[in-house]
C-alpha cells in the first residue's frame, strides 16, 4: 500500500513530489478531465500526462483509472490531491476562521456570525455538502453546517454537534423524482427504499423554483420553503431531521458554536 503524507511538500512513499507534479494531480482532481486540467495549468495534455506518470512511478502504483468522462484519479490519486489541498491550507497560515454552509443553513450561520464575529473577519463559503466536506477534510475549513446529517455520521475522527432541526417534505407526483442539490436528499430516498416503493431519479435541480415547477416528485426542506415564501406542504408524512455542525478545534470555533446553539431553522 502506498504511503501518502504531507510535509513542506507532498510525499508519496517517502518521495517528494515536484511542484509541477503536485499541481498536475491537483488540477486533475479539481477539473475532472485531463484536457481541462491541462488548460487550467497552461500546459499541453501530453505534458500533464507526463507529470502524472512520474507521480505513478514515485507511488509505485497507478493513480488514475478510466471513467465515463475519460481518465480520472483513482482512490490513491485522490488521496494525493487531498494532501495537496491540506498542505495549501497549512501554507496559507491563515489567521482567520473559515466556515461553510449551504443556502439552506445560510441564515442560521449568518445570524451566528453576527454575534461571534462582529468585525466580519471570518472566511465564509456557501456551497453544497459534498464540496464543503471535501474542503473540511482537506483542512481548508474549520466548521461546516450540514444539510445532510449522514455526512457527519460518516466523518470519522471529527467532532459534531446538533444546532437546529427541520423537516423534509415529500411532494409525490409519480415514480419519476427530481433530486435537489441541497438538503438531506438521501434521507428521503432511503425512506423510499425502506418502504420498497418504486422510483426513478430522472435529474437534479440546483434551483428551488425549477424543482417546484418540474412536475416530478421531490423532497425539499420545509425551512427553505418558508424563507423563500412558498407554502410548505407535502403529500406524504414529513421526515424530521437534525441540522449538524461539523467542526475542529480552532480559534473562534467555540464562539460560533455558542452562537449557533440556541437557534433552530424555524
Amino acid at each position: 500500500m502506498a504511503r501518502v503524507q504531507a510535509s513542506l511538500t507532498v510525499q508519496v512513499n517517502g518521495h517528494p513530489l515536484t511542484d509541477k507534479q503536485s499541481k498536475a494531480v491537483l488540477a486533475l482532481y479539481m477539473e475532472g478531465t485531463q484536457r481541462a486540467a491541462a488548460r487550467s495549468l497552461g500546459i499541453s495534455a501530453p505534458v500533464l500526462c507526463r507529470h502524472l506518470r512520474q507521480v505513478e512511478v514515485k507511488a509505485g502504483a497507478p493513480i488514475m483509472e478510466s471513467g465515463a468522462r475519460g481518465t480520472v484519479l483513482n482512490e490513491l490519486g485522490e488521496s494525493i490531491a487531498k494532501e495537496q489541498l491540506a498542505l495549501q491550507g497549512k501554507l496559507k497560515e491563515r489567521q482567520q476562521l473559515a466556515v461553510a454552509c449551504t443556502p439552506l443553513t445560510e441564515d442560521l450561520l449568518m445570524q451566528a456570525l453576527n454575534a461571534a464575529d462582529p468585525k466580519g473577519e471570518t472566511d465564509v463559503v456557501i456551497s453544497d455538502d459534498k464540496h464543503n466536506i471535501t474542503d473540511f477534510q482537506a483542512g481548508l475549513l474549520d466548521l461546516v453546517l450540514l444539510d445532510d446529517p449522514l455526512f457527519a455520521y460518516e466523518s470519522e475522527g471529527y467532532s459534531w454537534e446538533e444546532v437546529g432541526n427541520d423537516r423534509l417534505l415529500h411532494v409525490r407526483k409519480g415514480e419519476d423524482y427530481a433530486s435537489f442539490r441541497f438538503g438531506p436528499q438521501r434521507l428521503g430516498f432511503l425512506s423510499l427504499d425502506a418502504e420498497k416503493r418504486p422510483y426513478r431519479v430522472v435529474r437534479t435541480y440546483s434551483s428551488l423554483g425549477a424543482l417546484i415547477r418540474s412536475g416530478h416528485s421531490y423532497f425539499v426542506s420545509e425551512g427553505l420553503l418558508v424563507r423563500k415564501g412558498h407554502r410548505p406542504r407535502g403529500d406524504e408524512p414529513s421526515i424530521p431531521y437534525s441540522i449538524l455542525c461539523l467542526f475542529r478545534q480552532a480559534p473562534g470555533v467555540e464562539d460560533v458554536l455558542r452562537a449557533l446553539r440556541p437557534n433552530t431553522v424555524h
